[in-house]
């Protein structure tokens, strides 16, 4: 596969009034190409990253996260679902997008340890709190990519407000399986975003 060119996107919102305001956030969503995505999808698409990597990006800002982990999450958040073939459960898709990401190349846009931090992210976004902390102990920094892991799992746990039944609001989020005290109080955010950027 040839290099599939990266893209310019925000990494930091510059304006604190942004944060509650889902029309400015969904205004200045990233600009993510359909030719990273294996499969084509409009439950795990482009809409779908561009509202978790906005996810992230509160997340990071509500807790003053260093820049270096910043932008290392920012990128997973982007990949995290580039290599799903199907849009049902499928806790493999998260190793088949950090496949992705190296075919494609995008990793170059990282340092080599921060690559390898954002790709073990993304290869357990979709597998079990537990399992992503045993092979955490494969990482040269165990602490630091369990750290960008949760922040990407609560990102993408934000965006299952999409999920609802046809016709109905919202899906629920189950706020006991968030990773951070302040994520629960952004599930409101997520309804007015999914509105917002459909």
């Amino acid at each position: 596969m040839s290099a599939v060119p990266a893209v310019r996107y925000p990494d930091h919102m510059g304006s604190a009034e942004l944060d509650d305001d889902a029309r400015a956030w969904a205004a200045r969503a990233a600009d993510v190409p359909t030719e990273w995505f294996a499969h084509a999808s409009g439950l795990h698409g482009v809409r779908h990253t561009q509202r978790v990597h906005i996810h992230a990006q509160r997340l990071v800002r509500k807790l003053n996260w260093p820049e270096a982990d910043t932008r290392v999450v920012l990128k997973a958040a982007l990949w995290h679902d580039i290599g799903r073939v199907n849009d049902g459960r499928d806790p493999r898709h998260g190793a088949l997008s950090a496949v992705r990401v190296v075919k494609c190349g995008l990793h170059a846009s990282l340092s080599e340890a921060d690559a390898r931090v954002a790709l073990f992210a993304i290869r357990y976004h979709c597998r079990s709190d537990g399992r992503g902390e045993r092979r955490a102990t494969d990482q040269d920094d165990p602490e630091r990519a369990l750290r960008i892991l949760r922040l990407l799992k609560d990102a993408d746990a934000l965006d299952r407000v999409r999920l609802g039944a046809p016709g109905a609001e919202a899906c629920e989020v189950d706020s006991t399986m968030l990773r951070h005290r302040c994520t629960p109080a952004m599930i409101d955010f997520a309804v007015e975003l999914l509105h917002e950027l459909p």
